[in-house]
């Protein structure tokens, strides 16, 4: 299984904006080969000393059977599109993939 997260930073006040867009994204790629879990997260502040909080940060969770479905989605029209729409809005994005061992 493939494990993939993403931290995207966005300009201030734009999550309502992304979320949206990113919610009509997700039920396409819900429905793509291989997708087992796809869904956005925002950070919780638990009152930790070493914890971070950015607030202006959406982090996207996903699994994937494997890296060539994740591959085909990468490529899919549809994220170059959602990639599109989102452009101006995103100010970084930070991928993390692993697969278990």
């Amino acid at each position: 299984m493939i494990h993939v997260v993403v931290r995207v930073m966005l300009k201030k006040n734009m999550a309502p904006v992304f979320l949206r867009i990113f919610r009509e994204l997700a039920t396409v790629v819900r429905q793509e080969p291989g997708c087992l879990d796809y869904f956005p997260t925002k950070d919780v502040d638990c009152k930790l000393s070493d914890q971070e909080m950015h607030h202006d940060t959406i982090t996207v969770v996903e699994k994937w059977s494997n890296k060539a479905d994740l591959e085909r989605h990468l490529r899919s029209g549809h994220m170059r599109s959602f990639h599109e729409r989102t452009k101006d809005i995103v100010l970084d994005t930070r991928m993390t993939i692993t697969e278990e061992v």
